[in-house]
C-alpha cells in the first residue's frame, strides 16, 4: 500500500514539475484580450455594489482579479495553482474505482496527461474566465465522485458551492447544471437515485435561475443575441418571416446588416438611431422569439449544432488566444490521442450507445463510477447545442467545457470496459479452474 501510494505521489510530482518549470516563461508573460479589461474594470468595483454584481460578465472570475489586486502575474499563478490541484485530484477520485492496481494507475497518469493537453492547459496563462472555468469544472465533477463514497453533508456543500461558482464563471454553466439537475430528477423518478438527491435538482435549479436572473438584470445577453440575430438570422430570406411575425422589424437599414457583429461597421447593430425600433424589440422579445425559433425547430437548429462539432472541438486557432511565451507540453500525436478532434459526431454517437447500454444493464451497481460517466456523456449534445447557438462569436472558445467534457467522458468510459472485460475474463478464468 505505502509503496503504491508512493508511486501515485511521484507521478503528481512530475506532473507538477512540468506544468511549472516548462510553463515558466509563459507565467512571466501572461496575455490579456480584448475583453480582459472589462474584467478589469468590474474587478475595481466594490464586491456589493450593482458595478460589480449587475454588469456584462459573471462576476468569479473579477473577483479573482480583485484578490489578485489586478496583478496580471499573481492571476496565472492562481489559475495555475489552482489547475494543478483540481486535476491532481480528479485523476486521484477516478483512479480509487478501480481495483486492478495497473488500471488504477494507468487512469491515473491519463487523466493527468489529459490536462496537459494545449486545449486545455494553455488558457491558464490567459487573463480569461477559460482556466478557472475548467478547473472548477474539475473539482464540480471530484465533488460528485465524493459523494458515491457515501453521503455526508458537508460533500453536498462543497458540491453545491463549486455549483454555484461554476455557473458564475461562464453563463452557459448554469444551463448545465439545468441538464444535470434534471437527469438527477429523473434517476430519482424511476427509482435510481435515493430522493435525498432532491437537494441537488433544487439546489442546481435554484443556482441556474439567480445566474439566469442574473444575466437578465444585467442585460448581458444581448450582446450576443445580436451577434447571432446579425450573424445567423438576418441573411436567411427562409428565417425572417418568423421573426417578423414575431414583431421585428425587418426594415432596409436592418438587412443592410446582415453578417454583422454587434460591435462590427462602427457598431451598427448596437448604436445605429435608424435601428432604434430593433433595439427595442430586441430587448423586449428578442430572447423569448429566439428560444421559440430554437424550439419550433428542434431536428434543423441540432443538425446545425451537430455539423460544427468538429470544429468547434478542435479550434485550429487555438494558439493565438494563448501567452506568446507558452509552449506545448505534449507532442501533437500524443495529444490527438488524449483529445480526440476528429470524426466526433460519430464518437459522441458511439459514446450515446454505451451510456444507454450501460443504463439498460444499470452497470453502476458495479462500479457507481458509470453515474459520472453516463451524466457527462448525456448532457455533451445538449451543452454543445446551448454554447453554439448562444453566441456566434467565438464559439470555439465557449465550447471549451465541451470539448473537456467529450474527452473525459470517453477516457472514463475506456477505464470503465476495461474493468468491465477484465472482470469478465477472471470469472471465465475461475469458472474453468
Amino acid at each position: 500500500m505505502k509503496i503504491r501510494n508512493f508511486i501515485y505521489i511521484i507521478v503528481f510530482l512530475v506532473y507538477a514539475f512540468l506544468r511549472v518549470f516548462t510553463t515558466i516563461p509563459a507565467i512571466n508573460a501572461p496575455r490579456d484580450l480584448a475583453d480582459t479589461d472589462i474584467y478589469v474594470r468590474i474587478s475595481t468595483q466594490p464586491i456589493l455594489s450593482d458595478e460589480f454584481l449587475y454588469v456584462d460578465r459573471p462576476f468569479v472570475f473579477p473577483l479573482l482579479l480583485q484578490i489578485a489586486n489586478q496583478e496580471f502575474r499573481h492571476t496565472v499563478i492562481f489559475q495555475l495553482g489552482l489547475t494543478i490541484l483540481a486535476w491532481g485530484v480528479l485523476a486521484w477520485s477516478i483512479s480509487t474505482f478501480f481495483k486492478n492496481n495497473l488500471l488504477r494507475l494507468f487512469s491515473f497518469v491519463i487523466i493527468l496527461a489529459l490536462s496537459l493537453v494545449r486545449h486545455l492547459a494553455g488558457w491558464d496563462f490567459v487573463l480569461m474566465t477559460e482556466s478557472l472555468s475548467l478547473s472548477i469544472f474539475a473539482l464540480f465533477i471530484v465533488s460528485g465522485i465524493w459523494l458515491l463514497r457515501g453521503w455526508k453533508i458537508y460533500k453536498v456543500i462543497i458540491c453545491l458551492i463549486l455549483a454555484f461558482l461554476f455557473a458564475f464563471t461562464r453563463d452557459t454553466n448554469a444551463y448545465l447544471l439545468l441538464m444535470f439537475g434534471g437527469l438527477i430528477l429523473i434517476s430519482i423518478f424511476i427509482r435510481w437515485l435515493n430522493k435525498k438527491f432532491l437537494i441537488f435538482v433544487f439546489g442546481f435549479f435554484i443556482i441556474y435561475f439567480f445566474s439566469n436572473l442574473n444575466a437578465d438584470l444585467s442585460q448581458r445577453w444581448i450582446f450576443p443575441l445580436t451577434n447571432v440575430i446579425g450573424k445567423r438570422i438576418l441573411p436567411r430570406p427562409d428565417v425572417l418571416p418568423t421573426f417578423e411575425a414575431c414583431g421585428m422589424p425587418i426594415t432596409p437599414e436592418l438587412l443592410s446588416a446582415a453578417g454583422l457583429y454587434a460591435n462590427e461597421n462602427n457598431r451598427q447593430l448596437s448604436v445605429d438611431p435608424a435601428l432604434e425600433g430593433f433595439r427595442v424589440w430586441l430587448a423586449e422579445d428578442g430572447k423569448s422569439c429566439y428560444m421559440k425559433w430554437l424550439i419550433l425547430n428542434p431536428i434543423s437548429t441540432a443538425q446545425d449544432a451537430l455539423k460544427e462539432l468538429d470544429a468547434m472541438i478542435y479550434f485550429e486557432w487555438v494558439g493565438g488566444y494563448f501567452s506568446r511565451r507558452y509552449q506545448d507540453i505534449l507532442p501533437s500525436r500524443v495529444e490527438r490521442v488524449l483529445y480526440p478532434v476528429y470524426f466526433l459526431p460519430y464518437l459522441l454517437v458511439g459514446l450515446t450507445l454505451i451510456a444507454f447500454y450501460s443504463i439498460f444493464k444499470q452497470s453502476w451497481r458495479e462500479n457507481p463510477l458509470w453515474i459520472i460517466a453516463i451524466m457527462l456523456c448525456l448532457t455533451i449534445f445538449p451543452h454543445l447545442y446551448i454554447t453554439w447557438h448562444g453566441d456566434d462569436m467565438a464559439p470555439e472558445r465557449h465550447a471549451l467545457s465541451v470539448g473537456m467534457q467529450l474527452s473525459l467522458t470517453m477516457w472514463l468510459f475506456v477505464f470503465l470496459l476495461i474493468e468491465k472485460i477484465h472482470n469478465k475474463y477472471l470469472g471465465v478464468l475461475n469458472n474453468k479452474l
